[in-house]
C-alpha cells in the first residue's frame, strides 16, 4: 500500500513533522507528501521531496491523493479539520491538545466512530526512555508505583495565546494515565497554581499516591525530567537531545541503558503509519483516556 500523507500546518512544529516525513520518504516508508497551510509564505522553498502544496484544506482533499492526514495547526482548528477528514474515512493524526474547546472536544469524543483512526500527538508516549520506564515498572523493578513527578521548563517565550496547562503540562497529565495513575484525575489538588505561562499541580490520592506537574515558559534554564517513585525505588529520566535514565534502589544508583535511535516524533509517525498500512482502525490514546483528560481539565477549570 502506498502511503500518501497530507500535512496540514507548516509552522514551527509543522516543520518538525515535515522533516520527519522527508526522512520517512527517503527510507521508502512514505510515497507522497502534500503540505497545506493557509499562509502561502509557509509554502515557499519547500523541499524537493514535497510533491504538492495547497493553501486550502478542501483543495488538498479534493485532489484525492492523500490517504492519511496530520493536523499540526492551532488547537482551535483541530476538531473542524479532523471531522472533515473523518467524514472521508481518512486516518487522522492530530497534534495535542485535541482541542482547546473542552465542551466541543467532549462532544466530539462521545460521538467518535471506533471504525475510524485517530492518533493524538502525545509525543512522550513514544519516547524510547518513557517506554523503557514503562517496561521497568511492568517488570516490578521499583514495585508498585506511588508517585509521578513531571517537570518541564523551557527558556522559550510563551507562544501567543498558549496556556501552560494545555500545552506543556498536558504531557504530565497524559503520562499519569499512561503509567496507570488514573485515579489521580478524580483527586482534588492540594496545590494548583495556574497562570498562562506556568502551572504547578500537586495532588495526593489514596494509598500514598501523588502526582506533581511543574511546567513553565521563560525559565532561566531548560529542564525535562520525569520521575517515577515506587515502593522499592525510583526511576528518573532526563529527556531531551541526550536522554538518560537512572534507577535508585537499595541505596544504590545505577544508569539504565535504553535504545535512543531516532526521535520520539519519528517513532510516533511509525506508530501511526503502521495503523494506516494495516487498515486496522487505531485510536490512541483510547477514547476513555481522552475523555478522562477532558473531564480532568474541566474540573480544574473550576479552581
Amino acid at each position: 500500500m502506498e502511503v500518501n500523507v497530507g500535512l496540514v500546518g507548516n509552522g514551527r512544529w509543522g516543520k518538525r513533522h515535515l522533516e520527519t516525513l522527508i526522512q520517512l520518504k527517503k527510507e521508502g516508508l512514505v510515497n507522497h507528501i502534500s503540505v497545506c497551510d493557509l499562509d502561502s509564505n509557509q509554502l515557499t522553498d519547500l523541499s524537493e521531496h514535497v510533491d504538492a502544496s495547497f493553501t486550502e484544506f478542501e483543495h488538498m482533499l479534493g485532489a484525492e491523493v492523500v490517504n492519511c492526514i496530520a493536523i499540526v495547526t492551532p488547537p482551535s482548528s483541530h476538531l473542524e479539520l479532523a471531522s472533515k477528514g473523518i467524514e472521508r474515512t481518512i486516518p487522522i493524526f492530530v497534534e495535542k491538545p485535541l482541542s482547546d474547546r473542552l465542551e466541543d472536544e467532549h462532544e466530539f469524543l462521545n460521538s467518535f466512530n471506533s471504525d475510524n483512526t485517530l492518533v493524538t500527538g502525545f509525543l512522550l508516549r513514544h519516547h524510547q526512555g518513557v517506554m523503557a520506564m514503562k517496561q521497568q515498572l511492568d517488570d516490578g523493578v521499583i514495585g508498585v508505583l506511588r508517585e509521578l513527578h513531571y517537570r518541564r521548563r523551557t527558556k522559550r517565550d510563551r507562544p501567543a495565546g498558549a496556556e501552560a496547562m494545555k500545552t506543556l503540562a498536558i504531557h504530565g497529565f497524559d503520562l499519569s494515565l499512561f503509567f496507570g495513575l488514573k485515579e489521580m484525575a478524580k483527586a482534588a489538588p492540594e496545590v494548583f497554581e495556574h497562570l498562562p505561562g506556568e502551572m504547578l499541580l500537586d495532588t495526593r490520592g489514596a494509598e500514598q499516591k501523588r502526582l506533581v506537574i511543574d511546567v513553565s515558559w521563560n525559565a532561566e534554564s531548560e529542564l525535562r525530567e520525569l520521575t517515577l517513585i515506587g515502593q522499592n525505588g525510583h526511576l528518573k529520566l532526563t529527556f531531551g537531545s541526550d536522554p538518560e535514565m537512572h534507577l535508585a534502589r537499595s541505596g544504590l544508583l545505577q544508569k539504565v541503558e535504553f535504545s535512543n535511535i531516532n526521535s520520539p516524533l519519528y517513532h510516533e509517525w511509525m506508530f501511526f503509519l503502521e495503523g494506516v498500512k494495516s487498515g486496522t482502525p487505531t485510536i490512541y490514546p483510547n477514547v476513555e483516556d481522552l475523555l478522562t483528560l477532558n473531564q480532568w481539565f474541566r474540573d480544574l477549570n473550576r479552581y
